[in-house]
C-alpha cells in the first residue's frame, strides 16, 4: 500500500480524541483507516467486492475506506452496556433496522471480546449501503481482519450472508456471528435508547510541554452507555437452603406492538438482571 501521507490524522479523523483508559488508542484505530484510505479508490473496491464474493480483503477494505471518506466517526462503548446486551436475546426484524448511523467505528473495551487467536478485539467499522442494500463491517484485533458482508433482500425483509474462507471455515462462521450479534446490538441501542448516546463532545486542552505554544485542543470521546450501570438483583428463596449461584436474568431486544389497534412497533429493550445470590 501506498505510504499515507503527511498530517494524514488531522485530514481523516473529524477531531483529535483523547485517550480512554482500558481502551486502544483512536488514532490507532484510524490508522488502519488511513492504510486503505490513502491507497484505494471506492469504485475499484466496490467492483472487487461484487465480483469477488468470497474475498475477505475486499469486505475489510470497503468497510475502511467508506469510514475514512466518513472522516472516522466513532462511539466508546462502556463495558457495563456492551456485557448487558450481550446478555440481552436478539429478535428483531431487518426491517426494523433504521440505521441511526450508516458509517462508523464502535472502539470496544480491552480484554472484553477476544479473538480465535485470544487477542482483544478493539474496534468494529462499518457502513451500509443504503442504494444497493448491504452492509460490510468489519472487526480487527490489531493483527487480524474478520469481517462480513451482508446483502439485505427487501421483498422478503431478512438478509443473506457469505463468511470468508481465509481459517477454519466453522471457526470464523461462530466468531463472525459473535461478532455480528455485538454489532446489530449496538445499533439497535442506538435507536431505541438513544438517552445513552452522547450528543457533544467538549474540547479537553492539553498540555505537552512548559510553553504556551504547546498546548493541544483534544476533544473526549462520544459515548454509548458511559454512566450505564448492569442491573442486580438479590434472590431471596427464604428457609435454610443455600444461597442460589449468582446468574443472570436474560434480557430482550424486540418489536413491541403499539399505538391504535397496536399496529405499530417499536424496538425496545427490557434488561437483563444480575442476580446475586442472598448471603
Amino acid at each position: 500500500m501506498n505510504k499515507k501521507p503527511k498530517g494524514w490524522y488531522k485530514s481523516i479523523a473529524i477531531r483529535p480524541v483523547v485517550g480512554v483508559k482500558g481502551y486502544e488508542s483512536y488514532e490507532k484505530a484510524c490508522n488502519h483507516v488511513a492504510d486503505t484510505y490513502f491507497s484505494t479508490d471506492e469504485q475499484t473496491l466496490r467492483c472487487k467486492l461484487l465480483t469477488n464474493v468470497r474475498e475477505s480483503m475486499y469486505v475489510t477494505l470497503y468497510a475502511l475506506h467508506k469510514v475514512g471518506e466518513a472522516k472516522c466517526p466513532a462511539y466508546w462503548v462502556s463495558k457495563d452496556l456492551l456485557t448487558a446486551l450481550m446478555q440481552s436475546e436478539l429478535s428483531v426484524e431487518t426491517e426494523s433496522l433504521n440505521w441511526a448511523m450508516k458509517t462508523g467505528m464502535f472502539m470496544l473495551p480491552c480484554d472484553t471480546v477476544f479473538s480465535p487467536e485470544k487477542r482483544s478485539i478493539y474496534a468494529i467499522y462499518w457502513h451500509y449501503n443504503a442504494a444497493d442494500g448491504f452492509l460490510c463491517w468489519a472487526a480487527t484485533d490489531g493483527d487480524s481482519f474478520f469481517c462480513r458482508k451482508l446483502q439485505f433482500t427487501e421483498n422478503i425483509k431478512k438478509f443473506t450472508y457469505t463468511d470468508v474462507q481465509d481459517l477454519d471455515p466453522q471457526l470464523v462462521a461462530e466468531f463472525n456471528e459473535y461478532l455480528q450479534a455485538i454489532f446489530l446490538r449496538l445499533i439497535l441501542i442506538m435507536e431505541c435508547r438513544p438517552e445513552l448516546v452522547d450528543t457533544e463532545s467538549p474540547v479537553v486542552r492539553v498540555n505537552q510541554g512548559f510553553a504556551k505554544d504547546k498546548a493541544k485542543d483534544l476533544y473526549e470521546p462520544l459515548w454509548i452507555g458511559k454512566n450505564y450501570s448492569v442491573k442486580r438483583d438479590v434472590e431471596d428463596k427464604g428457609g435454610t437452603h443455600a444461597s442460589p449461584r449468582i446468574h443472570w436474568r436474560r434480557g430482550f431486544l424486540r418489536n413491541q406492538p403499539y399505538g391504535q389497534g397496536r399496529q405499530q412497533k417499536k424496538i425496545v429493550w427490557i434488561e437483563p438482571v444480575l442476580v446475586m445470590g442472598n448471603t
